[in-house]
């Protein structure tokens, strides 16, 4: 379990004003950003790998992928 802390307030009242007290829902919004922000980072890692020429087969490539995104 993580706790996350948030010392400004007017985050704090944009959270507030957004999600209420539907912390269910804020946790899974939450969660889909920083999936998207990963997934963000791996795309771009990728592309510079492919730049200098570090490529794998496609096959390859969706194994891998569907491994690190469906644990």
């Amino acid at each position: 379990m993580i706790n996350i802390t948030i010392d400004n307030p007017d985050i704090e009242q944009i959270l507030q004003q957004t999600y209420g007290n539907n912390h269910s829902r804020l946790i899974k919004e939450f969660s889909q950003f920083i999936q998207a922000a990963k997934i963000k980072d791996d795309i771009g890692i990728s592309i510079h790998q492919l730049e200098q020429g570090e490529s794998v087969k496609l096959a390859d490539a969706f194994t891998q992928v569907k491994r690190k995104y469906e644990e």
